[in-house]
């Protein structure tokens, strides 16, 4: 495919998980492009080296206002549609697996963008606790009908660079800090807006496919059935394409009551092409990496408490 690839978002309390993306995508998709939308300053030579990996950066960025003002969580994301390497490209969350050749669903000849087809219906109060604050959503934006739209969790998404004005994001910005909590969840509100009025205004086009499972909507046993990984590694089941989501719970190394196979099994082939570590000495590193990782969770927490105890 044509000036194509992939995007995984990442910080530092993620990378761990990241790298096993990676590793997922090299595995199904081959030597497609990738690329790491990271936000922090750590180092990530090791998926570099190990896969080529391209950088978005705040030191490789050009758009200095999205350097100032789209970096942590809920806005990160929106830096692919404007720093985007790749002028159509599938981004990712960092706690997702590829399984599959989801290239299929990259119908870039139709759509401008592809995001996922949701399960079942949101109630007004889903949509309340999920999407907007809609007394005050309702009153800046009166001609928008947020009823029985397919709204979407945004963690995977098929898109086009350039396909959003940067201005319009700037407004929602603008409006997000003029009215804290309007938008809910980080970008879960403020994107899914953005595309569907972009829809109706026919200023995009827009597909929704059956693209992303999300775990915490199934039981384990289900998502072991349907995402088998045997010692001889991850066994789809006949032309399954779908691109994992570990939404709530994480899949640690040391999990427990969550199926992370998939992930666990990416991990270790990333650890495997970037180092040849395997067996014991690779669970030993793995399980460090997931040790490190809960410490950035506790030091960021930390940094914000005192943050705004001096604020």
């Amino acid at each position: 495919m044509e000036d194509f690839g992939v995007i995984v978002i990442c910080c530092d309390q993620d990378y761990a998980l990241a790298k096993g993306v990676c590793a997922s995508i090299r595995y199904f998709l081959g030597d497609v492009a990738i690329a790491l939308l990271v936000d922090g300053d750590f180092s990530v030579q090791d998926a570099v080296d190990a896969y080529g990996v391209q950088v978005i950066s705040r030191k490789t960025m050009k758009h200095e206002v999205l350097i100032q003002r789209s970096f942590g969580w809920g806005t990160t994301r929106m830096i692919a549609f404007w720093e985007s390497p790749f002028k159509h490209f599938l981004i990712v969350d960092a706690d997702v697996a590829i399984w599959g050749d989801v290239r299929r669903y990259a119908q870039f000849d139709q759509y401008d963008l592809i995001i996922d087809q949701p399960t079942a219906p949101y109630t007004e109060a889903m949509v309340q606790e999920f999407f907007f604050d809609l007394p005050r959503f309702e009153t800046l934006f009166p001609n928008f009908d947020w009823r029985d739209r397919p709204f979407v969790c945004p963690a995977v998404i098929f898109g086009t660079r350039g396909i959003f004005p940067l201005e319009e994001y700037l407004e929602i910005l603008d409006l997000n800090d003029q009215y804290p909590g309007m938008f809910k969840y980080g970008d879960m509100g403020f994107l899914n807006f953005m595309i569907f009025r972009a829809a109706d205004q026919e200023r995009l086009r827009l597909g929704q496919r059956d693209i992303q499972y999300l775990v915490c909507d199934f039981p384990p046993a289900d998502t072991a059935a349907r995402f088998p990984v045997t010692t001889e590694g991850p066994q789809p089941q006949g032309e399954d394409a779908v691109v994992i989501h570990w939404a709530a719970e994480k899949p640690r190394m040391q999990s427990t009551g969550l199926y992370g196979a998939p992930m666990n099994f990416f991990r270790r082939k990333f650890l495997q092409d970037a180092t040849g570590k395997g067996g014991a000495m690779a669970t030993l590193t793995l399980q460090l990496e997931d040790l490190q990782s809960r410490f950035w969770v506790y030091k960021n927490k930390a940094r914000k408490k005192i943050k705004a105890l001096l604020t």
